[in-house]
């Protein structure tokens, strides 16, 4: 019988569980005019990773491991990066202060977010792009104050946010690199913490919401719906002041439930199930046509605006994917593209949901996938995988493609990559032969679990790639 020794599968789960409840998941972006599509297709981003926001050029900035090769036999280092145009961007840290969080990023690349140890002292941070690399800006904090947090970034540049020292006194601010870090009470804004910001400089507090820059905008929340309470919970903004929020039951529990707060003055609970602390919620965004992405229950769901109910987007993920789930619900951005993570094996992948026609006339289809898997012994050592030790995992993977009609095409560029449940992500690609068939090969470290295939493309001049139908990706455990 095989035996495995494993060293950090347990560190693995609990550093990518990371996301846990209470967390906004996503961002403050508005996506503009992208709508609610009836089928997706999902775009790989990176394994192992976490999102935090997306802008309407598809760039997200978030957290992934790099892949160093040694499977389940250590911990890799674990960077914060901006992926940008096809690249990995690693954001510098801020010297003297021990760790990294962005919020949002905007439709010019700047990030905010803090650095620092959350609930220790920490800095509200921008990182402007600079060519291919960022440079961190520290905000500083406001007179009198010790510790500064940044909510989020217009498209103008302006970071709001708040600045305070525990237990005495704080102040919300707003930064511009021309100005500075300045008071919002001191222009006539509410003395409240931000929670959110859209792209045009709406931005909404525990108990109003207002546009920068004009304080005779301010406008105070509805009291909640009976049996609610509004508080400081995941939030997000439009420009026109819609909301999506969560608010917090009154009864014993305390659970929370999602809302869709219309600036007319109206609530509307658009899910009638309710996250606690054994689960995940937050909130992705709220466009213009007021749909909204969210996370209720460990799951993404989306909202059809201007008053749609909530359902799960795990039922408008092309089959293609095998019924995959879908774990988070980020923010959509301008082209209907939404940031979360798709279940590809038995591992949750960060990727962007992109809406997605079907193909009616000249197609290329995966129309199947074949995998094996095998675990190779260790000569010295059968039946173990340990680390230094010679075992390794062999697996091949075959893909068919196709026209719509089912007839084998040849010459297919099929682009795609190796997955498995810890670090690997190994890009591959091949040509069909004349039975529109192409085989993969990846030797990898033994004690991964699951490894998974997944294709990204399969392209032919004049031809259309339709993950609408057919199947993109299938796992196989190595035996």
């Amino acid at each position: 019988m095989r035996t495995i020794r494993w060293t950090v599968a347990v560190l693995l789960v609990s550093v990518l569980a990371m996301a846990g409840a209470p967390a906004a998941v996503g961002s403050d972006r508005d996506p503009g005019s992208g709508a609610v599509a009836a089928v997706y297709v999902a775009d790989f981003v990176a394994t192992a990773a976490t999102g935090a926001a997306m802008n309407d050029a598809g760039d997200v900035v978030g957290t992934s491991f790099t892949d160093t090769g040694c499977g389940p036999f250590c911990l890799p280092p674990e960077d914060t990066v901006v992926w940008r145009g096809g690249q990995r961007i690693v954001l510098p840290e801020v010297p003297g202060l021990s760790g990294i969080h962005p919020s949002s990023i905007n439709n010019q690349g700047w990030v905010s977010g803090l650095a620092g140890i959350p609930g220790t002292t920490t800095r509200a941070v921008v990182w402007k792009p600079t060519g291919n690399t960022y440079v961190a800006i520290d905000l500083g904090v406001l007179p009198g104050t010790t510790i500064s947090n940044a909510a989020g970034i217009d498209d103008q540049g302006r970071v709001v946010g708040w600045s305070y020292t525990p237990f005495i006194n704080g102040a919300a601010f707003v930064w511009t690199e021309a100005t500075g870090m300045q008071d919002l009470s001191a222009q006539g804004f509410p003395a409240e913490q931000p929670l959110a910001i859209s792209p045009g400089g709406s931005v909404a507090t525990a108990s109003a919401w207002y546009r920068l820059e004009d304080p005779g905008s301010v406008s105070f929340l509805p009291p909640a719906p009976q049996g609610f309470a509004v508080g400081s919970y995941a939030t997000a903004i439009n420009d026109a002041g819609d909301q999506a929020r969560f608010l917090v039951s009154t009864g014993p529990q305390n659970l929370v439930y999602l809302f869709r707060f219309h600036h007319e003055g109206t609530w509307q609970m658009i899910s009638g199930a309710g996250t606690g602390q054994l689960s995940t919620y937050g909130v992705g965004s709220i466009n213009a046509a007021r749909d909204v992405t969210a996370t209720v229950q460990s799951t993404a769901v989306i909202a059809p605006g201007p008053d749609g109910l909530a359902q799960p987007l795990k039922g408008l993920l092309s089959p293609a994917y095998a019924g995959a789930d879908i774990g988070s619900g980020g923010p959509m951005n301008f082209s209907g593209q939404i940031l979360t993570r798709v279940m590809i094996g038995n591992s949750m992948r960060l990727m962007r949901l992109t809406p997605a026609t079907p193909c009616v006339s000249d197609c290329t289809i995966a129309s199947g996938i074949l995998m094996r898997g095998t675990f190779v012994q260790d000569p010295n050592d059968p039946g173990s995988c340990s680390p230094g030790g010679e075992a390794y995992n062999e697996v091949r993977a075959k893909v068919v493609v196709t026209d719509e009609a089912g007839e084998p095409l040849a010459g297919v560029k099929v682009q795609g990559r190796f997955l498995d449940d810890y670090w690997t992500n190994k890009a591959v690609s091949g040509t069909t032969n004349a039975a529109g068939r192409v085989t993969f090969g990846n030797k990898g470290p033994c004690g991964v679990g699951a490894v998974a295939f997944l294709v990204d493309k399969a392209s032919l001049p004049t031809r259309v790639f339709d993950r609408t139908t057919g199947i993109v990706t299938r796992f196989v455990i190595p035996q």
